[in-house]
């Protein structure tokens, strides 16, 4: 699919259309877990939502992975090398395994001590230490499909993952309300309601299905990354060498910065279980709407990343300060729907009205700040690291968490007892000193490496 300038949006969207409809509707059932959750109580969302704290952070790091290889698969697309293909498949696919299964380890042997890192309530870290061991076991599923769904996506099979995904969500959504909740029929009880331990067996159970369809449909339709699994498992020292060279820097990105994302999880619940709870909700929300830009930002970088293995450097200038441009200023926009969301919220949780004032406080500030993040991540994830700038990504993706964002949080909690939405504007910090920077660099050319 060859890209041009002058109408960059036929092809932005063709390849993001998939990609925003798939984690749309992942987005829509995570909310619709909070608000069957949310029946529950405060606490129960509070435990469920630093449960998955430690999986957001292992997610993080295998998107990091499969980041690292759409790099060499979106340029080695554009060349048509197949052979190099597979063998970058294959690596994410071995780093992907080994690191679910250290988190799902970790996750069963000492969940409360990793929840006691986010919360000092206790109730909250039994709960969700149950819920946590119950859900650990999906975090490998998850891996194996995160690889193919992106090796797919980046050779341009787009429907499949966005299958695979659809009939996940839908499957979670119902599991999720017949083990929570559970099943009487004329006064006898069909299902036990199991509370979030329910939760996390549907969790379980919608991500081997999730994986299976991706694995599957890639060898039933002989894709170009349905190889025989030898090519998966050889790989020369010297393609390995130059592998990490590039994908090392955006692993660790991911991981500094999915471990900070975590962390402002932790300083809100030391401001207290009622804040956090609100702040879950805020996200839950809020993500409804972040998928466009996320699929706009995945879309840019297979765009950029194929004209560069093309060998058209210019045109892939051209594209990447348009795509940018065009996603924040869309973003821009998106930021104001998300504001009327929160006169839904007291129809859909039964939690406490502080609660209800506090997420709506969020979700305004969010919704302000929108196109600050919608810009970060198109740079770093659909420009700098497509175009193989993956150590200046890494400064600036956690620089300013690390640095600034995160202490300033710290302070504000711990030293200067600030309320919570002056907390939340110290953390706010980040993505606007990242975007200043990022549009340097955008403008600076460096960032276009041909690997």
């Amino acid at each position: 699919m060859k890209s041009s300038s002058k109408s960059f949006l036929v092809p932005l969207f063709t390849i993001a259309f998939p990609i925003i409809l798939q984690d749309f509707l992942s987005s829509f059932v995570n909310m619709l877990d909070t608000i069957m959750v949310g029946q529950l109580g405060a606490v129960d969302i509070a435990a469920v939502g630093l449960g998955n704290q430690l999986f957001f952070v292992m997610s993080l790091g295998v998107f990091g992975i499969a980041s690292g290889g759409q790099i060499f698969i979106a340029q080695y697309w554009g060349k048509k090398d197949i052979k190099s293909i597979n063998k970058t498949t294959g690596m994410m696919l071995k780093l992907s395994l080994c690191f679910t299964v250290l988190f799902a380890t970790v996750s069963i042997l000492f969940p409360e001590f990793c929840l006691s890192i986010y919360s000092k309530d206790q109730e909250v870290i039994t709960r969700g230490a149950q819920y946590l061991r119950v859900v650990a076991p999906s975090y490998l599923f998850f891996g194996i499909n995160v690889s193919f769904a992106s090796s797919c996506r980046n050779t341009e099979h787009l429907k499949l993952p966005a299958v695979a995904t659809i009939t996940s969500v839908f499957l979670n959504a119902i599991l999720n309300y017949l083990f929570i909740f559970g099943v009487n029929i004329g006064g006898v009880q069909i299902i036990k309601a199991y509370g979030i331990i329910g939760a996390a067996v549907a969790t379980v159970v919608s991500r081997i299905i999730e994986a299976l369809i991706v694995v599957g449909g890639s060898y039933a339709h002989k894709y170009v990354i349905a190889a025989p699994f030898k090519e998966f498992f050889g790989a020369d020292k010297g393609f390995i060498s130059k592998y990490l060279k590039i994908s090392l820097p955006v692993l660790v990105n991911e991981l500094l910065w999915g471990s900070g994302i975590s962390m402002q999880s932790s300083i809100f619940a030391h401001s207290g279980t009622l804040v956090i709870a609100s702040f879950n909700i805020m996200n839950s929300i809020s993500n409804l709407v972040y998928p466009i830009c996320l699929g706009c930002g995945n879309a840019t970088a297979i765009i950029i990343g194929k004209t560069i293995g093309e060998g058209q450097t210019e045109e892939a200038k051209i594209l990447a300060k348009k795509q940018c441009g065009f996603i924040a200023l869309m973003a821009f926009f998106l930021g104001f729907l998300i504001m009327p969301m929160a006169k839904l919220m007291p129809f859909i949780f039964k939690v406490e009205a502080e609660v209800i004032s506090m997420a709506t406080i969020f979700i305004i500030m969010r919704g302000l700040i929108f196109s600050f993040d919608a810009f970060n991540m198109t740079s770093v994830v659909g420009v700098f690291r497509s175009g193989g700038d993956t150590l200046f990504a890494l400064f600036m993706d956690v620089g300013f968490m690390w640095l600034l964002a995160l202490p300033l949080g710290w302070l504000a909690v711990l030293v200067w007892h600030l309320p919570f939405w002056a907390v939340y504007l110290c953390i706010l910090t980040e993505p606007i000193c990242k975007s200043i920077v990022g549009i340097i660099r955008l403008f600076s050319n460096k960032w276009l490496r041909r690997l």
